[in-house]
């Protein structure tokens, strides 16, 4: 049975909350202010998820969304929202998470904003289904593909890609089976890694026609398998990332910034708030995109094979730094650290940078819960959070970076 409910604010996962007899509703796709009709799903987080029937009164800050896949596809949630409220709902996440764990924040630094056709990476998910393939991103909270014609978040090489994808997996996959497509776009062109869900070995038909396809859609490079053992199918150029007069070869699948935009503000804040320093330990490094050719030297941990040989030359350690992490003796001969961890934080590693002598730390995250835990910990170890720049690079969805600098 539909109910009216009167949305109050939208809450972190990117629903419009409302309170009713008692109950709290979540319903997507719904703004603060704006009054709606909803019917009630099932329990969720201490209150009642609910689907969107109508909006009977809208906000001033609704406009059209301009995907065609809006409310289908699990990748945006927020494309309804006028972009200067959305933005500072987004910022807004970071500051109420660092208040929640008495984190002292500066006032942030103007946000980094996120446009259209601006995302280098994607990971589409890729099905057969008889004589066709769907290709795309999940549904939103389904395993269903949503089979996408244009990704508005996307460069346009990326979306140049789909159809090609098809008709080649077409080909390849057995009916009924599906595959992860990750796709970064390099400065040399496209790098390619098919990773099946179900794994088997491609026959030398196959073989045949991915190199085909790898012609067809000029990539750089096609991989397959998966991260740790890909092989490669065709490389018709090396992918290659510049960093600085740095340049880097990454594995098939690396992990990249969303956004060259966002790459770049960021290695600018390093290099701002970190001036001066002359030897920097670059923890949870990757390829070392935030550090490699900066105006000091950079010693990257990282616990991923593949990252580290493709940087072990320039300075890179194979390091487990959630089982093992760096010490206050291991860090005596650095004069600044630099973290980038993934969402989970970095617990441990913030427990021993807490009890160091490092006189700065920079922090990026795509996480504002475990970021604001991790900044509490060195608060109490003697740190101040000095600056803080919120960065959107994931542009209509729930998550948002930031970079800061903390300093004893």
């Amino acid at each position: 049975m539909p109910v009216t409910l009167d949305i109050l604010e939208v809450g972190g996962r990117g629903d419009g909350v409302a309170e009713r007899g008692g109950s709290r509703y979540f319903v997507p796709f719904t703004l603060p202010g704006e009054t709606v009709e909803a019917v009630p799903r099932q329990p969720r987080g201490g209150g009642i998820a609910a689907d969107l029937v109508k909006v009977l009164a809208p906000s001033l800050n609704r406009e059209a969304p301009p995907c065609a896949h809006y409310g289908t596809c699990g990748g945006c949630a927020l494309q309804h929202w006028r972009r200067e409220a959305y933005t500072a709902w987004k910022t807004g996440l970071i500051g109420e998470a660092l208040s929640r764990r008495g984190v002292a924040a500066p006032r942030m630094e103007p946000p980094v904003v996120g446009a259209p056709a601006e995302r280098r990476r994607a990971d589409f998910v890729l099905r057969r289904q008889g004589r066709r393939t769907l290709a795309g991103f999940h549904e939103r909270a389904s395993p269903r593909i949503v089979d996408v014609g244009t990704c508005v978040v996307l460069r346009p090489e990326l979306n140049a890609l789909l159809e090609p994808l098809r008709s080649a997996l077409l080909e390849i996959l057995p009916d009924g089976a599906a595959a992860d497509v990750i796709v970064n776009a390099t400065d040399s062109g496209l790098d390619v890694l098919i990773r099946p869900h179900k794994r088997f070995a491609p026959s030398l038909d196959a073989i045949e026609k991915l190199v085909a396809f790898a012609h067809v859609a000029d990539l750089a490079r096609l991989s397959w398998g998966d991260r740790a053992n890909a092989d490669p199918i065709a490389t018709r150029r090396t992918p290659r990332l510049a960093f600085g007069d740095v340049s880097v070869g990454p594995p098939p699948g690396a992990f990249l910034q969303a956004t060259r935009q966002a790459e770049s503000a960021m290695r600018a804040a390093v290099a701002h708030w970190l001036s001066g320093a002359r030897r920097v330990a670059d923890l949870f490094a990757g390829v070392g995109a935030l550090t490699l050719g900066q105006a000091f030297r950079s010693t990257l941990y990282e616990s991923d094979a593949a990252a580290v040989a493709a940087t072990a030359k320039l300075g890179a350690v194979r390091r487990d730094l959630f089982r093992n992490p760096l010490i206050a003796v291991d860090l005596e001969s650095f004069d600044a650290v630099v973290l980038d961890p993934p969402r989970a934080g970095a617990v441990a590693q913030v427990a021993e940078l807490a009890k160091s002598w490092i006189s700065r730390i920079v922090y990026a995250s795509c996480d504002a819960g475990s970021f604001s835990r991790d900044a509490r910990a060195l608060q109490d170890g003697g740190y101040h959070l000095q600056n803080l720049l919120p960065i959107d690079q994931f542009l209509w969805s729930v998550h948002v970076e930031s970079i800061a600098l903390f300093a004893r």
